[in-house]
């Protein structure tokens, strides 16, 4: 029997849901991504709830949690590989000067990050960190791509507001 069934789903959900935060515990993700990984793992799962039986579900959770794992991990890596590129070139090219205003504008905008409304602050990331688009920031949320819209609307405004210049 597939899952595609509302009530069959959500009786998975609620068998699988605690076994699968616990295992992404396990594997290191950090508390406050273990919700969202989750969330990603069922999001998948009802997207091929026509190929996945109620006896498969477990098993494609975890494992869709495990690859799940190895992207962010693969991607996190090249991110700290090209960040580690990026800065050596730029050290090598300036003096200590520029080093202690990067330090002072990060935590600078780490200090406006954190004053940010939190669902504006999330679309933000997911747009500016993890190159989503509106449209699967929206799917993702399961929101309207105009909600969307605005929320990264007010981000950029509390940004100004700050005076953080960003450039895409």
């Amino acid at each position: 029997m597939n899952i595609c069934a509302e009530p069959v789903f959500k009786k998975v959900y609620e068998k699988c849901q605690k076994p699968l935060q616990h295992f992404l515990l396990a594997r290191g993700v950090v508390l406050d991504a273990v919700a969202d990984q989750v969330q990603e793992c069922f999001v998948r799962l009802w997207k091929n709830c026509d190929k996945v039986t109620e006896e498969k579900s477990l098993s494609y959770l975890f494992t869709t949690a495990s690859r799940l794992q190895i992207d962010v991990f693969r991607k996190n890596k090249t991110r700290l590989q090209f960040r580690n590129q990026q800065t050596e070139a730029l050290v090598d090219k300036k003096d200590g000067q520029y080093e202690l205003e990067g330090k002072e504008f990060k935590a600078r905008f780490e200090e406006v990050l954190d004053k940010m409304k939190p669902k504006s602050r999330e679309v933000f990331f997911m747009n500016r960190f993890d190159n989503m688009t509106y449209k699967q920031i929206a799917e993702t949320l399961d929101i309207s791509v105009k909600a969307v819209e605005k929320r990264m609307s007010i981000a950029l405004k509390h940004l100004l507001q700050h005076k953080i210049n960003l450039k895409k």
